[in-house]
């Protein structure tokens, strides 16, 4: 199913002239060398883009590369090209140019145009001892030693533009080979299978000289006395179109997204690029999701109208896939593989946006929770846990509108109980979990987006009280001065270091030492402050008498978060009143 989108994938940018046609493929190549009609240098081109990054340059297709020696066609790096190498090998780089100087010689031995002969007039003569020093090599020679990309030109066009040229490589690429036959997988013809398959790049954690989807390197892996590629019947031909297709869709890092290991690329049946910035934007959180005209198209899109975007036509019930991919040694693994309409995406991913809703502190200016916010918050600072199943779970989860991984339950109240932070993220993250995935409407209760002064749930009760019993221990640390202060805790450990994590789990066991601590601070904080502590009181005792006897000894993982989310809407209410007292000061 994924060899067959991208196939078809390949087909559309072929014919939109976004990608080479078989037997071609865009590649990064830096430089062009200009060569003289006797095979001399004479100029080294650069091919670089404005920012310095190697340019896309058309060139003939190529197996994948692995250990031993293989020699591409009119392109190359200096190892092979002109016999020069960084690697202190100078035999192996001699290997390689013999093998490139071989493969040009051997194509091009019938074709007598200009392009041709100076081609081969150049391998006939070039000596790659004298490369270090050559007038035209030396100034770049430091950038070709690392492997930099080149390509032959000729009186200022490249060699690959010449007819004779391409002639001679169709012929070459289609003329008789042995090799096995069978009935291909993907379009279900016969044809020769692909022994080894296309090397993707592009995948984040992956070898950057790319890795495969489909390799058999262990006899572990095979079956029927298979080799190779036979354990999984491609055709070359389709092999060399998913590939490239995977590889246009991964070179272009503005309209791939990345979360925690996941390498995420979508597109369009069509093709068409508007698709996938329409998609990237609205899961990176980017500032123009923001903006009213995105917004305005998102709604309608949603609502199933088609809308204009970026000069282009876009439809919601339009097919669109996306693959999330994963390193895995030298391979890759597939994390996920999903069709939907393109409208149904955004309304999934819009559903999860509004789970995420809730009030938010003062200080923050860009409330926006992109899925890789969310895993951030489920890691130890500093840590590097690449939480490989959450991540590919949670991505699923949220393009599909399905249940939540539980996993992101049990990492997040991990991280409040070894942080004792629970922040705005972690609220929310909260939240959107109950919201979602609890069967109990009564756990439901604590999805406000604010203060639920309405609910009776023992565990949203026990949080707001504990916010109170908090509050109450900083107003009597401020003293007699406290309207003075600048709204800073004066406190830098309170009791929610000490007791969050046995009230949320087992607030039985510790529930009469709070109120034992509550009734020392209250006494000083009626001493200093006898109309706070009046105010405070009665909202203490309103919660009290709400809750019922005894006080739950034990919580479970979704009570506990509404233990959260009661101590996080009481806090936030508590920093509410704190910002209208100052301004009433002011006033």
């Amino acid at each position: 199913m994924i060899f067959y989108e991208l196939t078809k994938l390949y087909e559309e940018l072929v014919k939109q002239g976004k990608i080479g046609a078989p037997g071609w493929m865009n590649e990064k190549v830096s430089y062009g060398i200009l060569l003289g009609r006797d095979g001399s240098v004479r100029q080294l081109l650069s091919l670089k883009d404005e920012k310095g990054k190697a340019g896309k340059v058309r060139v003939p297709e190529h197996p994948a590369r692995t250990s031993g020696v293989l020699a591409f066609f009119l392109w190359d790096n200096a190892g092979y090209l002109l016999g020069v190498d960084g690697g202190g090998k100078p035999e192996k780089a001699m290997e390689r140019f013999g093998a490139s100087r071989k493969k040009h010689l051997e194509i091009l031995e019938e074709v007598h145009t200009e392009a041709a002969e100076a081609v081969k007039n150049f391998f006939q003569n070039w000596d790659p001892g004298k490369a270090p020093e050559h007038e035209v090599l030396k100034p770049e020679l430091e950038e070709l030693l690392k492997g930099a990309n080149l390509v032959f030109y000729y009186e200022g066009e490249s060699v690959m533009e010449d007819s004779g040229i391409k002639e001679a490589w169709e012929a070459y690429r289609n003329r008789e080979k042995d090799g096995e036959t069978g009935i291909c997988l993907v379009t279900g013809k016969r044809e020769r299978i692909a022994r080894l398959h296309p090397l993707i790049k592009g995948v984040w954690g992956a070898q950057s000289s790319g890795a495969a989807l489909v390799s058999f390197n262990a006899k572990a892996f095979c079956s029927y006395e298979m080799e190779d590629g036979g354990n999984a019947q491609t055709g070359e031909r389709a092999a060399r179109a998913y590939g490239a297709a995977l590889n246009y869709l991964l070179s272009d890092s503005e309209r791939v997204y990345r979360a925690g290991d996941v390498t995420v690329v979508g597109w369009a049946k069509e093709g068409k690029a508007a698709y996938q910035d329409l998609l990237m934007a609205f899961l990176n959180q980017e500032d123009t999701i923001r903006d009213a005209d995105v917004q305005a198209a998102l709604k309608k899109l949603c609502r199933g109208e088609t809308v204009e975007w970026k000069e282009q036509e876009l439809r919601p019930d339009n097919a669109f896939y996306i693959l999330g991919l994963s390193p895995n040694a030298a391979r890759l693994s597939v994390r996920f593989f999903l069709k939907n309409e393109f409208g149904k995406w955004l309304a999934n991913l819009q559903e999860h946006e509004n789970r995420l809703e809730i009030i938010l502190p003062a200080f923050v200016k860009k409330p926006y929770l992109p899925i890789w916010i969310i895993l951030d918050e489920m890691k130890a600072p500093g840590g590097k846990d690449k939480l490989p199943t959450l991540t590919a779970a949670l991505l699923r989860s949220v393009l599909m509108n399905s249940r939540y991984p539980e996993e992101l339950l049990f990492c997040t109240l991990r991280r409040i109980r070894a942080d004792h932070d629970l922040n705005w993220k972690r609220a929310a993250i909260l939240k959107a979990y109950l919201y979602k995935n609890s069967t109990s409407d009564k756990n439901k209760e604590g999805c406000s987006v604010g203060l639920n002064t309405e609910t009776d749930h023992q565990a949203y009760l026990l949080g707001r009280l504990f916010s109170l019993l908090e509050n109450v221990q900083l107003e009597s640390a401020k003293g007699k001065d406290y309207r003075k202060e600048s709204g800073k805790d004066p406190l830098n450990v309170t009791i929610k270091d000490h007791y969050l994590n046995s009230m949320c789990s087992t607030p039985a066991l510790v529930f009469a030492q709070l109120m034992k601590l509550e009734g020392s601070h209250m006494k000083k904080l009626k001493r200093d402050n006898t109309g706070r502590a009046i105010t405070l009181d009665q909202q203490i005792m309103e919660i009290i008498g709400r809750l019922e006897a005894p006080i739950p000894r034990r919580f479970g993982p979704e009570e506990q978060a509404v233990f959260m989310l009661g101590y996080y809407h009481q806090t936030q209410e508590r920093y509410g009143q704190k910002k209208c007292e100052q301004k009433e000061e002011e006033a």
